[in-house]
């Protein structure tokens, strides 16, 4: 009788358990369901058209009236996508605004015979800028303002300073800081309160429109003879949080509308897709964990190694010697991609390292993987996949940066995937088996510190400094899923493998392509 009470007392508690889990995974399904719809109703009075101007895929919002122009560069490695939210802001305020891909960007395949050299990039960069700039003037009333991004801030600043015709520009995160008294044309400059090396760059502009020492959010000069001048920090954003901040998009607005005389009776619609977003993402985590939760009878978690100083020698060792490897390499040609070629080789030398090192240290309960094993761990892989491609993928791509991989970017996906197998599947073993509690977080550590010390080395890397915030991101997020899925099938393949696709994925479609 004891033991039925027990068994039945189990029972119920597991029952429970799955009710609970149940729960969870409908109200994950609510929130999911909320973040989309609010994300669409924000384009709801706009009329979007895309189409190709030349032979560059652009976007253009308007609200069915004529109006002045605005044309919204992105920056190195984005997309049209990533500057949505001004375009969405302006374009709801009244103006005509118009995003692009810029060549080997997003869904712009550079044109043949463009290759790695920084004069030749710099002048596809400007004559695409020309292309978009006569589209906007035919598309609006005639009058075009620019705005740009960190590279695009600089091409349209550079642009401006030539073209007297155009009224008033926006650089955020922009690394040119000689300019003219009056040249450009009325211009606003914005930083996040992280870029301190921008900050001081655009200060030094305040600086000569004030005659001395300029204040951070006072206008300088004169909008009428197109002197003015503003510098203004968007607080607590780095280099990609700018662009989603409601102090850059407000005072983007603003600017515009001082420009052009426009006067508003009542709050203009400023976009804040980073709210829903987030929403959208946690709650698709949180849903992904309830469904690894469910199948209770194929948990089967193995036993950890006890780790030792050996241990510690893997994890210190391909930090210490991989940005040295790297430095003695010729890697920046080895791949169509700027910067990603680099970055793979980086991984594929660390990888192999510690590969070399989990193999020497032989985890007894994970020495032998059988067909069964890599049969179940590919199935799961492709299902956490489709999983996420669908809530975390598409929603990405289409609100935030483009993920599409067209046909001359599948060798570098390839590419990339074959540099990045090794570590990660090498790191997943020396984290989930070996390791002491806390080993997912020292071994990226230590991998993001080495990633550092590379583009100590090799300046032409410091791209890779704008966006480790998302890496750190990237190795949070998908730490979390390649950990429920060992704690479900029992072995850390199909996290490894699931990681190493998005990644590469990732870096195949986000990194320019040259010719």
């Amino acid at each position: 009788m004891r033991m039925r009470g027990r068994s039945f007392g189990s029972f119920n508690a597991r029952g429970a358990r799955r009710l609970a889990t149940a729960g969870v995974a409908a109200l994950a399904l609510l929130a999911i369901a909320i973040a989309l719809i609010t994300l669409w109703r924000s384009y709801a009075p706009l009329r979007i058209e895309r189409r190709w101007i030349g032979t560059t895929p652009a976007t253009i919002y308007h609200a069915g009236v004529r109006a002045p122009a605005i044309v919204i560069a992105h920056g190195f490695a984005g997309s049209q996508q990533l500057m949505e939210p001004f375009a969405l802001t302006l374009a709801r305020a009244g103006y005509t605004t118009i995003t692009f891909d810029f060549p080997g960007h997003g869904r712009n395949a550079p044109p043949a015979g463009v290759a790695l050299q920084a004069d030749r990039r710099s002048d596809q960069l400007e004559r695409t800028i020309d292309e978009i700039v006569a589209a906007a003037r035919a598309m609006g009333d005639g009058r075009v303002g620019l705005l740009g991004h960190s590279m695009g801030a600089g091409v349209v600043t550079r642009y401006a300073m030539t073209h007297d015709e155009i009224d008033a520009t926006v650089a955020i995160s922009s690394f040119v800081s000689d300019v003219d008294a009056d040249r450009p044309r009325n211009l606003l400059l914005i930083v996040g309160a992280l870029e301190r090396r921008l900050a001081a760059l655009a200060q030094d502009v305040i600086d000569q429109a004030a005659g001395g020492a300029g204040a951070r959010g006072v206008t300088y000069g004169s909008v009428a003879d197109g002197t003015a001048r503003r510098l203004v920090v968007a607080p607590r954003v780095e280099h990609v949080g700018v662009l989603f901040s409601a102090t850059s998009l407000r005072e983007s607005l603003a600017w515009f509308d001082q420009v052009y005389g426009t006067r508003r009776e009542s709050a203009p619609f400023i976009d804040q897709r980073m709210l829903p977003l987030g929403s959208l993402f946690a709650a698709a985590t949180l849903l992904f964990w309830t469904l690894t939760r469910f199948p209770a009878q194929m948990e089967t978690r193995r036993k950890r190694v006890r780790s030792d100083w050996r241990w510690w020698g893997i994890v210190i060792a391909p930090a210490l010697l991989t940005p040295v490897a790297l430095r003695a390499l010729p890697t920046h040609d080895l791949l169509p991609i700027l910067v990603g070629g680099p970055l793979a080789v980086f991984f594929a030398i660390y990888g192999g390292l510690t590969a070399l090192g989990v193999a020497l240290l032989r985890a007894a309960d994970d020495s032998a993987t059988g067909v069964s094993q890599w049969r179940t761990s590919i199935v799961v892989a492709l299902l956490t996949l489709g999983y996420v491609a669908t809530l975390f993928g598409l929603p990405a791509h289409r609100f935030v940066i483009n993920l599409a991989l067209p046909s001359a970017r599948l060798p570098v996906f390839g590419a990339v995937l074959l540099a990045l197998l090794p570590y990660l599947i090498a790191d997943e073993y020396l984290t989930r088996r070996m390791g002491p509690r806390g080993a997912y977080a020292i071994t990226k550590g230590a991998l993001l510190l080495s990633l550092g010390l590379a583009i100590a080395l090799d300046p032409q890397l410091f791209f890779l400094t704008l966006i480790l915030p998302l890496f750190v991101i990237y190795f949070a997020l998908f730490g979390l899923f390649s950990g429920w899925l060992d704690r479900l099938t029992g072995t850390p393949l199909p996290g490894a493998l699931t990681n190493a696709i998005i990644f590469a994925w990732s870096i195949a479609a986000v990194f320019p392509l040259v010719a």
